[in-house]
This record gives C-alpha cells, sequence and structure tokens, in this order.
C-alpha cells in the first residue's frame, strides 16, 4: 500500500515537473528573437547600392553582421541602429517589444550578375543567416538623356573682359506608357543629384536662387525632333587666356527615372510615385565663345592689366606740410562701362622719376576699396624737401573693348606746399647764445652752495636739459600716434562687432548649431556651422564641400569620418520611413559631439583656402 502511494507521489511530481519545463519552453520560445533580412533592389547600376535591412525583434544582445569578401562589391555598415520600443496594454497585461534595424550598404563596381555568400548575424547567442543571393549590376549610359552646353552673350570677348555666360541643362522627360505620364520641369529637377555635380562659376547663381527658395525654371524646347526640359543658370567670368573657355570641370549628374509605381493613399485614391532611377552624368561643352589675345602693340608703360572704359581722379590731403609730414593721396578709379569690373582693377604706377625723386612713400602694395562703379585706392606720401610744390600727373591706362585700343587718362597736378622743419637750438632755449655780454656780478654766499647767483650755463644744465628734452620730445613725437591709435583700434572694433556679419556668424556658429539640434535637425546643424566658419551661406555648402573645409582645417581623419558618415545618414534618412524617435536623438547625440570637436579646429585656413577658391573660379 505503500509502496504504491509512493509510486503514485512520484509519478504527479514527474508530471507537475514536465508541465513546468513545457511551460517555462513555451515561454522562451514566445519571447524568442525574431530576425528578418530584406534586400533591394535586386537589379542596380554600378556605383549605385542595394540595401540589405537586417531586423531584429525582440533581441537582447545582437551583435555585428558578419560579411564576406565578394570581387566588385563593397560592404558598408551604416552607424547608428535604429531602435523602436513599443508597449502594448490590453485588459491590462502588458506586452512589451523591441525592434531594431541594421543597414547594409551594397555597391557594385562591376557589370553583371554577382552572387552574395550568406550574410550573418548572431541575437542571443543564436545564429542567423540570409540563404546565399545574388544582384545584377548595369553600366549606366546617358545617351541622349541628359546633355550640358555654355554659351556666352557676345561670340568674341577679351582677355580681362566680364564675359555673361549661360549654363544650358537640357533633360529629356521621362514618360511611363503604362500610366501615360510625362513628369513635367518640376518634377525633374527634384531628381538632380546635387552631391555629384559640380557647377564651376554657376555654383554662386545657384546658392543665391537655394537662399531664397529658388531654383532655376526649365521651358521646352524641340532640338532634332526631340522635346527637352532646359533649365538655365546665368554667371559672369572674366576670361584669363585666350581661346575657348575651358567649362570641362563642371559635371551634371542626374538620378534619372526608370519606373513609376502606383498606390493607394490614406483616402483610397490611386497615388503614382518614382519607384527606381538610375544615375546619368553630363560634362559641359562650350559653345560660340572665342576669347581675343590683348595686343601688345601700342600698349602704354603704365598698363597694368585693366579692360573696359575707365576715368581716373586724385586728392590730396593737407596740402600745406612740413618736410617729412605724411600727405594723404587718394585715387578714385570710375568704370563707365557699366560691367562693374573693378575687383580686378589694379591701381595706377606710382614708381615714376616725378614722384620717387621729391616723395618717399611705402613699398606694400595698395588694396583698393570697391563701391558701386567706383574702386579707391590711397597711398601716403611724404615730401624729401622744402620747397615741393605740387604732386604730378599720374597717368592710368586701359584697353578700350569696343574701340579695340589701348587709351590713357590722367590726374590733374595737385598743389601742396612744403616748408623745411622747424628747429630750435638747445643754446636759445637756455639763453646762452653769443652776444652781448652779461656783466659779471659778485659771488654771495648762501646756505645752498655758491653757485645760487650765477648765471646758468650749457654745462651746468646739460643733463638736466638733456633728460627734459629726451622727455618732451618723445611725449611731443609718439603721443599724438598713440591716441590715434587707440581711438582707430577702438572704432574698428566697435565696427566690427556691429558691421561684420561674417565676424558675427563665426563667434555664434556654435550656438546656431545648437539650437538647430534641439529642433532635430541634425544635417543642417552640421552643414550650417562649418557654413558659419566658413563664411558661406547657410545652406549652400555641399557635404563635399564640408569634407574639403574640415581637411584644410585640420581636422583628424577619425572626426572627417565621422561628420562624413553621419551626412550621409542624414540623407538616407530623408528618403526612408520608419525612422523613430530613438534612432534621432542618437544620431543627434553624435552630432553634438562633432560639433564639440569641430570647434577646436583651424578655421581661418579653411576660410582662406575657401576665399582663394573663389578667386580662382572667379578669375
Amino acid at each position: 500500500m505503500d509502496r504504491t502511494r509512493n509510486m503514485y507521489k512520484t509519478l504527479r511530481q514527474m508530471i507537475v515537473g514536465a508541465v513546468f519545463i513545457l511551460t517555462l519552453f513555451a515561454s522562451v520560445n514566445a519571447n524568442a528573437a525574431d530576425v528578418e533580412f530584406t534586400f533591394s533592389p535586386r537589379e542596380t547600376w554600378i556605383g549605385s547600392p542595394s540595401i540589405l535591412k537586417i531586423v531584429v525583434r525582440d533581441g537582447e544582445v545582437i551583435g555585428e553582421p558578419v560579411l564576406p569578401t565578394v570581387a566588385g562589391l563593397d560592404f558598408e555598415i551604416q552607424p547608428g541602429r535604429q531602435t523602436m520600443n513599443s508597449v502594448q496594454i490590453i485588459n491590462g497585461k502588458t506586452t512589451r517589444s523591441n525592434t531594431t534595424t541594421i543597414t547594409i550598404m551594397i555597391t557594385p563596381s562591376v557589370a553583371g550578375v554577382i552572387n552574395i555568400p550568406p550574410i550573418s548575424i548572431v541575437v542571443d547567442g543564436v545564429k542567423h543567416s540570409i540563404e546565399p543571393t545574388s544582384m545584377s549590376s548595369s553600366v549606366s549610359t546617358t545617351g541622349d538623356l541628359l546633355s550640358v552646353e555654355v554659351i556666352g552673350n557676345s561670340k568674341k570677348s577679351w582677355i580681362g573682359q566680364p564675359l555673361d555666360v549661360t549654363l544650358r541643362i537640357l533633360v529629356k522627360p521621362f514618360q511611363s506608357p503604362e500610366h501615360r505620364v510625362t513628369l513635367g520641369e518640376a518634377d525633374m529637377w527634384q531628381f538632380i543629384d546635387q552631391d555629384r555635380s559640380d557647377f564651376g562659376p554657376f555654383i554662386k547663381t545657384l546658392r543665391e536662387m537655394m537662399q531664397n527658395r529658388q531654383r532655376p525654371v526649365g521651358h521646352e524646347e524641340l532640338i532634332d525632333g526631340r522635346a527637352y526640359v532646359v533649365y538655365e543658370v546665368t554667371a559672369q567670368i572674366i576670361p584669363a587666356t585666350s581661346g575657348v573657355p575651358d567649362f570641362s570641370e563642371i559635371l551634371v549628374a542626374w538620378k534619372y527615372p526608370t519606373r513609376i509605381s502606383s498606390a493607394r493613399d490614406f483616402f483610397g485614391r490611386n497615388e503614382l510615385s518614382v519607384s527606381a532611377t538610375k544615375p546619368i552624368t553630363a560634362s559641359a561643352s562650350t559653345v560660340n565663345i572665342d576669347v581675343l589675345e590683348l595686343p601688345t602693340e601700342g600698349q602704354p608703360k603704365s598698363y597694368q592689366g585693366a579692360v573696359g572704359s575707365f576715368t581716373i581722379d586724385a586728392s590730396a590731403k593737407p596740402t600745406s606740410v612740413s618736410v617729412g609730414d605724411p600727405i594723404t593721396l587718394t585715387l578714385t578709379i570710375t568704370d563707365r562701362s557699366g560691367t562693374r569690373n573693378l575687383e580686378t582693377v589694379q591701381p595706377p604706377k606710382l614708381d615714376i622719376p616725378s614722384i620717387q625723386s621729391e616723395f618717399r612713400m611705402p613699398t606694400a602694395p595698395l588694396a583698393g576699396s570697391v563701391k558701386g562703379d567706383t574702386k579707391t585706392f590711397t597711398q601716403t606720401l611724404r615730401p624729401t624737401r622744402a620747397g615741393v610744390d605740387k604732386i604730378p600727373a599720374i597717368e592710368f591706362s586701359w584697353f578700350d573693348t569696343v574701340a579695340g585700343e589701348y587709351r590713357s587718362a590722367s590726374t590733374k597736378p595737385i598743389d601742396i606746399k612744403v616748408v623745411a622743419s622747424e628747429r630750435i637750438a638747445t643754446d636759445a632755449i637756455l639763453g646762452t647764445s653769443t652776444g652781448a655780454t652779461t656783466p659779471a656780478k659778485q659771488l654771495t654766499a648762501t646756505e645752498g652752495g655758491l653757485t645760487a647767483n650765477v648765471a646758468p650755463t650749457l654745462a651746468m644744465v646739460r643733463d638736466q636739459s638733456r633728460s627734459i628734452g629726451i622727455v618732451a620730445g618723445f611725449a611731443m613725437f609718439f603721443m599724438p600716434p598713440i591716441a590715434c591709435a587707440a581711438i582707430l583700434l577702438a572704432r574698428r572694433r566697435s565696427d566690427r562687432f556691429s558691421g561684420d556679419v561674417a565676424f558675427a556668424k563665426e563667434q555664434g556658429a556654435r550656438g546656431v548649431a545648437n539650437k538647430r539640434l534641439a529642433l532635430g535637425d541634425g544635417a543642417t546643424a552640421l552643414v550650417g556651422y562649418i557654413a558659419d566658419r566658413i563664411n558661406q551661406p547657410s545652406g549652400t555648402v555641399t557635404r563635399a564641400e564640408a569634407r574639403s573645409s574640415m581637411t584644410t582645417a585640420n581636422a583628424s581623419s577619425e572626426l572627417i569620418e565621422r561628420v562624413d558618415r553621419l551626412l550621409a545618414q542624414f540623407e538616407r534618412s530623408r528618403f526612408s520611413a520608419g525612422n523613430d524617435s530613438s534612432a534621432s536623438a542618437e544620431s543627434l547625440t553624435e552630432a553634438k559631439s562633432c560639433i564639440q570637436g569641430l570647434e577646436k579646429l583651424d578655421w581661418k585656413k579653411a576660410r582662406s583656402a575657401h576665399k582663394l577658391l573663389r578667386m580662382e573660379k572667379r578669375s
């Protein structure tokens, strides 16, 4: 009896244990991680990536994907995993879940069908893999889809003469016979690839349009029986060499649509969208422009490279001075041609015998200031002798593009009065000059000594007069310049803070970036910070320019790659759906860390390099 009872008790314990184990196993299986692989598109173009997404649901410990090495393929794991947490309460029961998405860019560099071995990842100690797959890539040909040309407003121009040019971008509008749809000029412009394009001298016009939230407006033209949308952008260049200008640096890239898909929107209406594109590019060709070389025959000695039509005036202040005193000579050159070609105009030559023989002046080159249609140069002249009565006429020459010959004009001589510098003899100051003798006086003994009533001599007061003279001389010579310099420094500092927009932007770059980060706009915060530090309008610095500026500012390769990867991530996020707040918060934290690193760079060097680059492109 007891034996039977014990058997039943043992059996009951075994059943309870089995139920517990089964329940635990079911619970573990219910909470096991789920891993899903999605790969799209399977067909792409050389240099255009396909995207592999690994979606992990309810995973606790997620490892790094193990990527194979495949010839002709480049694998890149995108930084910043996207994580989404959710909480669901049903009938008082709380269910928590989390989803993590890892994105891998797979970019082909060769054409053909490429086999991809399994890609695996370990989640909670369990290995998950995508089955072996394949993708195909093709060479993207531009054909007659896109062409670029630069035309001039006149067929002939001269070296140094401002030339208005127009960039014409001709793109064939995409047509979908299936949906009976042709994309218009506004739709087609959306697919221009700004990051891969180089617009050369036309970038300034495009940036100004972007700042004003504008774009080139296209119009339709029929060329060789085919309809094209033509976008035109204007600019002004100053040719530095003769012949046909070289615009081969201009490259226009396009993400040309290849497929349109139909889907139902929230209200059940049919909605069309571009579902596939291919990359195409076109370099610019030059049409009907010929730059002529300036003639050497008849070129005046005073010629400094000016091209156009000009007048010159001169003034001096003050006109009555002593030998060695400064005279400020002001030369004003006015552009009469209306082309505003003054940035490259050089000052007239002042190293002429009639000036050098009578005046001393600094040897540093003059930097003129442009205002409207005038450019002003100032130079300090110091007369070397008394009796100089005029500043001679100064000649300025230019090449007249209308007449095709050189012309010259001279300023009028300026009357001045130069007198000798005043000098006072020490003996005269002390009253010891030779002349009438002074009657001798008897010495009178005093407690202060025997010389109290003796007329002073130069020997007796030499030390005192020398020290007094030196102090007075230094005070008279240095005090006015020091006072003027202090006033000028204070005024310049005040003007800089109140009127120097570039300086204000530079000083406030980090504050503006932090405000943009607070609004959740990481891309604008990063690129805008760099734009402010190199004195460029907000929204005009591309990802490539940001990388170049960081390199010039002596950024480490690690910081450059961090910023570049982050900008690439922000760019992709604009076109991908399902972004969550956690991912955004992680990216913004990384962006803030990058900005802290950017604060330590040599932005003065980057600004100078960027300014020099603009000048080179302008010339």
